[in-house]
């Protein structure tokens, strides 16, 4: 039976392979994965190879073990004398061998590290849907607007007698906008401010606000969450916590990392905000430093001690980034 996308991987890496089968089939786009698919007394080898053949695509789960697999080598071998699309996900940073080097050096790659590579797993929709046919295109089309009624559901009640939006946490109002009017807002307050002074003035206006907005935030969640202890995994917990709660609300793809020591006092930290709602790459204006000032204000109420987010890739330097990548680095 033909399916899109043959999944080759090494058995160490047999959990995230079940994983990214479970999503893309989520989404319409059948997998062959063989200690699922190949009949138990079947030959393996020649049921891998006609698997191999009858799949659309490929995806290679890439990480240091692949260096010491024949099997996974054979795999490629076959896919590429087959001319099938080849999508390597490296889910860690490694150096391959000459012979995966050989095959692998100049194709298309998604680089799922540092973090969780479960939060790249939608990038590879994006990469194999152009080669799927377009019935399963549109299926994943679908699934992912879906998902998305999904969470905007679990985020706000729409309460259609008044015509607003809920949120259930706190019954405030909100209301959504496109990105470009924040863009469009916020630069028109910050050019007035950069007539009137200068643009180091907006930005630190503009960082000040954000700041106080991430306080006031964090506070709310503080008292909704009523956590007293004050252990190390806790607070990784509200961080956590937090960055789920702004990715559902639209703010973008939040991934923190932290690693707290409360024996001595040590402290390392990694943000990362993929397509934050307002970032203005067009003119070229750091109203983006309310979305710095904001996620100071959260972390340090959240940790109850002073942080400075210091900027370690910018969209706003490299316009092929679409993530903000900050160092969470404590102020003493």
């Amino acid at each position: 039976m033909e399916k899109d996308v043959f999944i080759s991987f090494t058995t160490p890496d047999q959990t995230i392979a079940h994983k990214i089968v479970d999503f893309l089939e989520a989404r319409g786009i059948s997998c062959f994965i063989a200690d699922r698919d190949i009949e138990k007394g079947a030959s393996y080898a020649s049921s891998l190879t006609r698997g191999i053949i009858d799949c659309k695509t490929a995806l290679l789960v890439a990480s240091k073990n692949i260096n010491l697999s024949e099997h996974v080598l054979n795999e490629l071998e076959i896919m590429v004398n087959k001319r099938k699309f080849i999508l390597p996900f490296f889910i860690e940073d490694f150096e391959m061998n000459d012979d995966f080097t050989y095959y692998l050096s100049r194709m298309q790659r998604i680089i799922a590290y540092p973090g969780n590579p479960e939060s790249f797993f939608g990038k590879i929709v994006d990469a194999l849907t152009p080669h799927l046919p377009k019935k399963e295109v549109k299926e994943n089309t679908n699934a992912q607007s879906d998902s998305i009624i999904e969470k905007t559901q679990k985020v706000f009640d729409y309460l259609p007698e008044r015509g607003i939006m809920i949120n259930p946490e706190d019954h405030q109002r909100n209301v959504s906008f496109r990105t470009d009017t924040f863009t469009n807002m916020f630069g028109g307050i910050f050019d007035e401010v950069v007539k009137l002074s200068s643009e180091q003035k907006a930005r630190e206006i503009f960082h000040a606000s954000g700041y106080n907005c991430g306080q006031s935030f964090a506070q709310r969640l503080n008292s909704q969450w009523d956590l007293q202890t004050q252990s190390p995994s806790l607070y990784e917990e509200k961080l956590r916590k937090w960055c789920e709660f702004d990715s559902d609300v639209g703010w973008g793809k939040f991934e923190i990392e932290v690693h707290i020591d409360k024996e001595t006092g040590d402290f390392s930290g990694k943000l990362k905000i993929n397509e934050s709602f307002i970032v203005d790459k067009k003119n070229k204006r750091y109203v983006c430093e309310f979305v710095r000032g904001y996620c100071e204000g959260v972390i340090e109420t959240l940790l109850d001690v002073e942080v400075i987010l210091k900027c370690s890739s910018c969209p706003m330097v490299n316009r092929f980034q679409s993530a903000c990548c900050f160092d969470i680095i404590i102020n003493d």
